[in-house]
């Protein structure tokens, strides 16, 4: 005999409805945003949820530290959802998030004010409901430059441009199928005419259906030939929504109009757009506008593709993008340069990829098409400084496009920053050392030493001890031991190898190495949170006051000494800033008369250190480049954030000509000190 299902209210029939439609696993957490519920009152109902769900073909999940999830196949689970549809107070089972889905579309696909009162009939939402989600909904609609209007005697409706309103729609669709079933939509259509799902919303359900993303589906596969490439999924699904909408949208007389860019339309893929044009004028006798096939021309050449071209056809897709591309990412990373890391500027791979970038952004920007990114969030909340300082150079984008720029646009940028400051970690320290155990027999030692120095030239070799003396291994300075013999009592980590070196002893060499290196890289990103200060690491014995120098090799030297004298960095660093500066010349000229001198983290820094050096008379350059210096500063990063708030200090001061004037009539170097804890609260930069 089969029992008997409970009998569910709303908030049990929430929570069934969001164990059903979650892809996998479901924290607690989570759950809680997506029902409305806290998780007292989730927990309190999660048996009768359970009892409900209790039926053949489902497994029901429940552990500590992993969540819940429901294992069944996909037709139990839309049958479910089915059941749950049909019930009772069912569309009150409604997150949030649901209801401000529900009102956008209604929003979003009127042409006439929407009353409050309509939607709560319809949706049988109550009007006190609809008001606490209009925050939310407004909010929504913001992210696409789309204005909410409200009058008491109108309604709600929205104010936008045709093209934002139907890149919203699309995104609304996105959302409320979620990323598996939206990638899943262009497949969908392969087989179906018509579009049914129970684990969403039936009012967005219907709206999907009457896109004819059927039809929107051919069109797709038309454009991949006759452009002789694949689409990427990502750009098949949001081209074949975006059809729909169109075509929609011109049968409502929303058509866009206006005048066509020729850069646009002497392309090829404006010639493959007229032809998707006429093929939706004869399906459904409409005509699509010149300004129609351009924005779909857009698409096109916007689009991320799988395929190379074949032997018959190698040529690639260009886009008619902005001569200043180069200019502005050159610029973008002057800026960013000054206050992350100088050697940004010399990047070359950052520049690259800045301007292949840019060539799309400026290019989706110009034609409102907007830009995901789904990791805006993580950059904005482990890495806010980076995001500071791209944030920084977008005034940059904004003379050239009329838009204003996305977050999701200066949360790539930051990425591109931050993928080039942890390029500068990317050698590996040299300065590994090692010591090798053994029991007394120097063949063996000298064995492994030289086995060690072939396979693994970044490891030196600083010391050779017997391993039966145990009396100083807590002594030991270094950052391994390599022992052919067992060693215990050791306040360094030990690997036991035999002196030969065996494949097992190399590849246990290589982990302890990878997982060396990979510790220091998230030790360096957690140090973005330290606030070093410029007071911090200009201390008195850093600075060195001298009348002039005879060349610029003798003002590094000059300026390098405190730090080298303090162990702070090594000779090799004096070095490779004089390497720096042969290869690519003084690139790290600040203005205002001031140099700051650098070279890797990985090139001799022992500890995060800045020394300055005040000339009495300026030093000349030959050809006038850079202009006439005074001042210079030299930077020891230990890794590539610890510095950060120095660098910001010392940009924004350097603006201030009262505190140039104030440097340069010091006459000791705690008069320097005192100056700087005068001026550093003044700044308005946030660091």
């Amino acid at each position: 005999m089969v029992a008997r299902k409970p009998d569910i209210n709303f908030r049990q029939q929430n929570i069934i409805l969001e164990l059903l439609s979650a892809n996998g696993k479901i924290t607690l957490a989570e759950l809680a945003e997506k029902t409305g519920l806290n998780t007292r009152v989730i927990r309190y109902n999660m048996d009768i949820a359970r009892a409900w769900l209790r039926v053949p073909g489902i497994e029901f999940i429940n552990k500590p530290g992993y969540g819940f999830e429901v294992v069944a196949s996909q037709q139990i689970k839309n049958d479910l959802l089915a059941t749950l549809n049909t019930m009772e107070d069912c569309d009150l089972v409604l997150s949030s998030k649901q209801r401000i889905r529900l009102m956008l579309l209604y929003l979003l696909t009127s042409i006439e004010p929407v009353a409050a009162k309509m939607i709560a009939e319809m949706e049988n939402f109550s009007r006190s409901t609809i008001f606490k989600d209009i925050l939310g909904v407004e909010k929504w609609l913001d992210g696409y430059n789309i204005q909410l209007l409200k009058r008491s005697a109108r309604g709600l409706w929205i104010e936008c441009r045709e093209e934002s309103r139907r890149f919203a729609l699309v995104r609304l669709i996105r959302e409320e199928l979620g990323d598996t079933r939206w990638h899943r939509l262009f497949a969908y259509f392969e087989d179906h005419h018509h579009f049914s799902n129970d684990a969403i919303s039936h009012r967005i359900a219907e709206y999907i259906d009457q896109l004819r993303l059927d039809y929107s589906h051919q069109l797709i596969r038309y454009i991949e030939e006759n452009i002789n490439r694949c689409m990427s999924l990502k750009s098949q699904v949001e081209i074949m929504a975006y059809l729909g909408i169109m075509i929609q949208a011109i049968k409502q007389g929303r058509s866009i109009k206006g005048n066509v860019d020729t850069n646009t339309s002497a392309t090829d893929e404006y010639a493959v757009a007229q032809v998707i044009g006429y093929q939706i004028e004869k399906e459904f006798q409409i005509k699509p506008s010149p300004k129609e096939i351009e924005l779909l021309t857009a698409l096109i050449i916007g689009s991320r593709w799988e395929d190379s071209p074949s032997q018959e056809d190698d040529r690639t897709i260009t886009i008619p993008s902005s001569i200043k591309s180069d200019q502005i990412a050159q610029q973008m990373i002057n800026i960013c340069s000054m206050r992350l890391h100088p050697m940004l500027k010399i990047d070359e791979i950052l520049f690259q990829e800045l301007k292949n970038h840019l060539d799309y952004s400026l290019f989706r920007l110009n034609y409102h098409i907007p830009i995901r990114n789904s990791n805006l969030e993580i950059i904005k909340d482990k890495f806010p400084k980076i995001y500071l300082v791209a944030e920084s150079s977008i005034f940059l984008l904004e003379n050239e496009v009329p838009t204003p720029i996305p977050e999701e646009e200066i949360g790539f940028i930051a990425m591109y920053l931050l993928s080039a400051l942890e390029r500068l970690q990317t050698i590996e320290d040299p300065n590994l050392n090692v010591i090798i155990a053994n029991d007394g027999v120097r063949a063996k030692s000298s064995l492994l030493q030289a086995r060690l120095g072939y396979e693994f030239p970044n490891l030196r070799v600083t010391n050779t001890i017997n391993s039966s003396d145990t009396t100083s291994l807590s002594d030991l300075i270094g950052d391994l031991i390599i022992s052919t013999l067992p060693l215990e009592n050791s306040n360094l980590p030990v690997i036991e190898v035999q002196p030969f070196l065996e494949i097992d002893d190399i590849k246990t060499i290589q982990r302890w190495i990878a997982e060396n290196n990979q510790t220091k890289r998230r030790y360096n990103m957690r140090s973005l949170d330290q606030q070093n200060s410029l007071v911090d690491l200009i201390k008195l014995s850093n600075i060195t006051f001298t009348p002039r120098v005879s060349s610029w090799w003798e003002m590094v030297v000059l300026a390098s000494k405190p730090l080298i004298n303090s162990l702070a960095i090594q000779e090799c660093y004096l070095s490779a800033m004089v390497k720096l500066i042969e290869d690519h010349g003084f690139y790290m000229y600040m203005g205002s008369g001031v140099l700051l001198l650098h070279a890797k983290p990985t090139d001799g820094v022992n500890q995060l250190c800045m020394s300055m050096l005040k000339l009495q008379h300026p030093f000349k350059f030959d050809k006038g480049t850079p202009p006439d210096t005074d001042i210079i500063f030299v930077l020891g990063a230990t890794n590539d954030n610890s510095h950060l708030t120095a660098l910001f200090q010392l940009n924004e001061l350097i603006q201030y000509p009262d505190f140039m004037t104030s440097i340069r009539d010091t006459k000791r170097p705690s008069e320097v000190v005192n100056i700087l804890w005068q001026w550093i609260p003044k700044l308005s930069v946030s660091v």
